[in-house]
């Protein structure tokens, strides 16, 4: 019991068969075609993407030194500020 007889083997041999190739026909029929690329006058010069990184730097330098932090130099100072 559970053998398969030539026949049999023959017939699921063919099925799988039929299936590999409709599994694989949409891979081979059409080739896969490259996104195209952008054209170069729509990216940002590097000039450009360089003056948005400096103006970004110096404006966090600013800030950083706007609102800068002083930690307290001891528990006292933390209980009781300076005023």
């Amino acid at each position: 019991m559970g053998q398969l007889t030539r026949e049999e083997r023959h017939r699921v041999f063919l099925v799988q068969r039929k299936a590999r190739r409709a599994m694989l026909a949409p891979m081979t029929s059409d080739p896969t075609v490259a996104p195209e690329r952008r054209p170069s006058h729509l990216r940002l010069p590097w000039v450009l993407k360089m003056a948005i990184t400096a103006t970004l730097l110096a404006g966090g330098w600013i800030a950083y030194h706007a609102v800068e932090f002083h930690a307290p130099g001891s528990l006292l100072e933390t209980v009781w500020p300076r005023l």
